[in-house]
């Protein structure tokens, strides 16, 4: 079998790759840095390529800093901007065996990088992955708000990651590690999506038949939005681009990613035909009362365990970001051509040189 290594590194070929997409993350790209380089496993047995996506703030700056005393670091320059392309530019420069791929706004424990390998080696998974262990962005009952509601089965669904489940097979995990053979099977990120390249790539990577592991052994520590505003427009962007993935890769359809749309398409639909059909509009006004009563139960539930002001933001929190979420799936299920790219996998170009 032909080596999927890079051939301009014949005779440096190293046990892992790690890499950070990285834009504007100033605040958090020394703590991610520092937590990986406090890592166990041999400094020269691996390589942390930081792939810039022009950032406008003191990002590179920080990255240069931490690399002139750790040459193991080194610093990618990302034209594309976005998540996919700057992965993809790291892969085709990558020098491991296995690569991670690691989030700027995370910190790692001192044996992250020793179980990714160890559970790939164990499971022969096409992708591991552990508990993603969301923090608050900031200091405000707020973000503290939407660190709890992110964590909850009403508000990610059936993501396995976030609820704190593990040793089986899902369908997907934040981030991931992965045998660098995968991605010659089955293409690189898609740099046609600008969000949820990660679920996307996944579902590729099942339907060739590799499995998807969520190790307990595996976490990390996430940082969320920090502000009401920020993490509406997360929902905005990620409902919009939802659609954008079930047209690429039909394979990469999700119920929980759809259930928002469902709502607010459901309480949409039943306000305007219930202008002609009153019927319709008491359907929609009693799953309306239906969805609030189970807002309430769980921002009273957050407030009791966490501290009673957190109840009313949990309560503006979990109605808005379903609500922008579904509208934002709305939206992208009607947008023009541009959703309706022919559905297949990206090209491999693992052996491209710099």
């Amino acid at each position: 079998m032909q080596s999927n290594l890079p051939e301009h590194t014949a005779g440096e070929i190293l046990a892992v790759s790690i890499i950070i997409p990285m834009r504007n993350e100033q605040k958090y790209i020394a703590s991610c840095l520092d937590s990986l380089l406090a890592n166990g496993f041999p400094e020269e047995q691996y390589e942390i390529l930081v792939a810039d996506g022009e950032s406008e703030d003191a990002s590179r700056d920080v990255v240069l800093a931490k690399a002139a005393a750790h040459p193991s670091i080194r610093l990618l320059h990302n034209s594309g901007r976005f998540v996919p392309s700057g992965m993809n530019l790291a892969i085709r420069q990558a020098r491991g065996r296995y690569i991670i791929r690691v989030d700027a706004h995370c910190e790692y424990p001192p044996d992250y990088i020793q179980n990714c390998i160890a559970e790939l080696e164990r499971t022969g998974a096409g992708n591991v992955g552990g508990r993603c262990l969301t923090r608050p962005g900031s200091g405000t009952p707020m973000a503290k708000a939407i660190a709890l509601f992110t964590q909850t089965r009403v508000g990610v669904g059936n993501a396995a990651y976030r609820l704190g489940e593990g040793d089986r097979y899902v369908d997907t995990v934040p981030f991931g590690a992965f045998p660098r053979e995968v991605f010659d099977r089955v293409g690189l990120y898609r740099e046609d999506l600008v969000r949820n390249q990660d679920f996307e790539l996944n579902a590729r990577i099942r339907g060739a038949g590799y499995g998807i592991y969520l190790s307990s052994k595996i976490s990390s520590v996430y940082y969320n939005s920090g502000t009401f505003r920020k993490f509406m427009r997360q929902a905005w962007m990620n409902g919009i681009w939802a659609p954008r993935m079930w047209f690429r890769y039909r394979g990469s359809f999700c119920w929980r990613h759809a259930a928002p749309l469902g709502f607010t398409g459901g309480l949409l639909s039943s306000m305007l035909l219930g202008l002609l059909w009153r019927p319709a509009l008491w359907a929609g006004l009693t799953g309306l009362g239906v969805y609030l009563a189970v807002t309430l139960v769980t921002a009273v539930s957050i407030g009791a365990r966490n501290g009673w002001k957190l109840a009313p933001c949990v309560a503006l929190i979990m109605p808005s970001y379903h609500f922008l979420y579904g509208l934002g799936t709305l939206l992208g299920l009607g947008l023009s051509d541009d959703t309706k790219a022919p559905v297949r996998s990206p090209s491999v170009k693992v052996r491209e040189q710099p």
